[in-house]
């Protein structure tokens, strides 16, 4: 199955603060880090954190479960558990990185995987969306676009 991810970061290369997989059907996982960084940069400050996992000016909420960020590799195995072909799909390549950096669990250890999984990095524009309530730098929101465009391109 495919799954389109996408992540907020806290600015370029700094830590991650969410992460959505959406897949072509079913239910999505959306994580958020419960333990948010305090040194924010300016404009994650006012851009990602309002809208992270509260209704925001009339956007639809993003279903979020808030977890510390050592028990994310736990929550996306359990989630992709029992799917034997897994392909997960970015528009940018630091939302590789990161899911990547999530499921390595100690040295020589990962996530358990059946019996693979497959990385696609397309660069496209996923807003303008028709999708009612969604909301940009959101990444539940963010993924659910993505989705939209590359399944109706």
């Amino acid at each position: 199955m495919k799954y389109y991810l996408d992540c907020e970061f806290n600015g370029m290369g700094g830590e991650l603060l969410s992460m959505a997989l959406v897949p072509e059907a079913g239910n999505p996982l959306y994580l958020i880090r419960e333990d948010i960084p305090e040194d924010l940069d300016p404009w994650v400050a006012e851009n990602v954190m309002p809208i992270m996992h509260a209704d925001y000016r009339g956007h639809a909420k993003a279903p979020g479960q808030v977890l510390p960020l050592a028990e994310w590799a736990k929550a996306i195995e359990s989630y992709l558990y029992g799917d034997i072909a897994v392909t997960i799909i970015a528009d940018w390549p630091d939302d590789i990185k990161y899911f990547c950096e999530l499921v390595i669990t100690g040295p020589g250890q990962m996530i358990e995987v059946r019996p693979s999984i497959a990385f696609e990095m397309i660069r496209v524009d996923a807003y303008p969306t028709e999708l009612v309530g969604a909301v940009q730098h959101n990444a539940y929101w963010d993924a659910l676009a993505l989705r939209k465009k590359l399944e109706t391109a």
